[in-house]
């Protein structure tokens, strides 16, 4: 479906999975192009994009120091995100989400991620 807007969201859905990563907020090393001259995205950037062609149902997601939550409404889309990431802790309680993951999704797998998505690095 679609990113919705973070309040939009909660007020749809009451139990939401929540997935968090650790990531910067920009790229490192002054990187901003692909080889082919395609402006490379943050790394949060990078998993929204990965999100909207991957995610099937409604889903939505915020920047928090040091990284980002991205809440999803149905278990078909949880499961692609344990698949793609990797769970690496949780379930906790957070105030975003009852349950709440932290996935494998980090600086050093931004390279792979841009891969698939189609960049040129």
């Amino acid at each position: 479906m679609a990113n919705v807007k973070w309040n939009t969201f909660v007020a749809k859905y009451r139990t939401p999975v929540g997935y968090i990563s650790e990531v910067s907020a920009k790229l490192s090393g002054g990187v901003q192009f692909d080889r082919n001259k395609k402006k490379l995205p943050t790394p949060y950037g990078l998993f929204k994009e990965w999100a909207s062609v991957k995610l099937q149902g409604d889903w939505t997601s915020q920047k928090l120091k040091g990284g980002f939550i991205i809440c999803v409404a149905t278990k078909q889309d949880a499961d692609s995100i344990s698949k793609a990431f990797g769970l690496v802790d949780g379930p906790v309680k957070t105030k975003a989400c009852n349950q709440t993951y932290k996935i494998g999704y980090k600086n050093g797998t931004y390279g792979k991620l841009a891969k698939s998505l189609g960049y040129s690095l």
